[in-house]
């Protein structure tokens, strides 16, 4: 899918993040020194925010929403869409997005959807947000992406427990003179690349799915965890990644060197790496955070955005952001953030 959507910006970001610090060379006791080591210095992920036990990642987006809402001095009456990206949404039914609408106070005129999307979250809750303000049906939207990713994680798992941290994020798109291009794809036939086999209504978690499994690498997992085949997402991202952004930077009529910022999923610095190279741009065109993050899912971006994009050191009035993993799915969006305000992210 390629399309450029008109009038629609995106205003303001806000991230928030759970207090709970995973320093990953305190797990040196568990999964031992040296093997730390190397996975630190192959994802480049140090700690990562880990949510509390009974904290959802509604509730980060709620806490990263009510302070977007205090900071713009919004007037809760006049957002008339809510969209929640989530991979743990609260309920299999109802919506987490409509419970959202109800703790905000929001209207009762407020139209809500949830996005059961991971990595490329982000990129699909800005397209639905930017489809509803260009056909007129709303004007600002808060779109709130997060996810508690660790609550997936088996604790035997090292190649996944040292890589994912928890993150909730609010960002506010609104009815404005710019364009937001698009380039999305998706691929099914990678769904189990990137999955939790049991759990849903085609494999219910049982006994038989909580049997503790062991890979040829010593993590231990059950059908009811996450499942990352690791290889098979990084040939998939270096192939594809860098593709859909040119395309994008074509759809746009922009020259590539005009670009000012990348702001790309933040896998894993060993990844990221890779697809800056393919893309051939600077390092420091497509920042990382993931040192003190990890991957936080679908909330890698807007937290990036939050974190980097408001230091000044970019030129943001042709930006590209990207997500890229779990589906297979993948997608850019072009737009102008020079006017965008990044809040720095709230650590509580």
């Amino acid at each position: 899918m390629r399309v450029v959507l008109h009038n629609v910006q995106l205003k303001s970001v806000v991230s928030w993040l759970p207090t709970n610090n995973l320093e990953m060379k305190d797990l040196a006791s568990i999964y031992g020194e040296a093997e730390v080591n190397t996975i630190i210095k192959t994802t480049g992920v140090e700690r990562a925010r880990i949510a509390d036990g009974d904290m959802c990642s509604s509730d980060m987006c709620q806490y990263a929403a009510e302070a977007l809402i205090e900071k713009e001095g919004i007037d809760k009456s006049q957002i008339d869409g809510l969209v929640f990206v989530s991979q743990t949404t609260d309920y299999i039914l109802p919506s987490t997005s409509i419970s959202l609408q109800h703790r905000l106070g929001l209207s009762k005129d407020t139209v809500c959807m949830d996005v059961h999307y991971g990595c490329s979250g982000y990129i699909y809750g800005l397209f639905q947000a930017a489809t509803w303000i260009a056909t007129g049906a709303c004007e600002n939207i808060l779109v709130l992406v997060g996810d508690t990713t660790s609550r997936m994680i088996n604790p035997k798992d090292k190649s996944l427990r040292m890589v994912f941290g928890d993150c909730g994020t609010a960002s506010l798109v609104t009815k404005g003179e710019m364009d937001m291009g698009f380039h999305i794809q998706s691929d099914g036939s990678g769904a189990e690349s990137l999955i939790v086999p049991a759990g849903g209504f085609r494999t219910p978690i049982s006994e038989a799915t909580s049997v503790l499994e062991w890979d040829q690498d010593n993590n231990g997992r059950t059908k009811n965890d996450l499942f990352m085949d690791g290889t098979e997402i990084f040939n998939f991202a270096i192939a594809c990644v860098h593709k859909n952004i040119n395309t994008l930077i074509e759809d746009m009529q922009w020259n590539k060197e005009d670009v000012g910022f990348y702001g790309l999923h933040q896998a894993n610095d060993f990844m990221l790496n890779y697809v800056r190279k393919r893309l051939k741009i600077a390092q420091d065109l497509a920042p990382s955070n993931c040192k003190n993050y990890g991957n936080t899912g679908p909330a890698t971006i807007p937290l990036l955005l939050s974190d980097v994009a408001g230091n000044g050191h970019y030129d943001l009035r042709k930006s590209i952001l990207c997500g890229f993993g779990v589906g297979l799915s993948w997608g850019s969006v072009a737009t102008d953030l020079s006017k965008t305000k990044f809040y720095e992210p709230i650590n509580k």
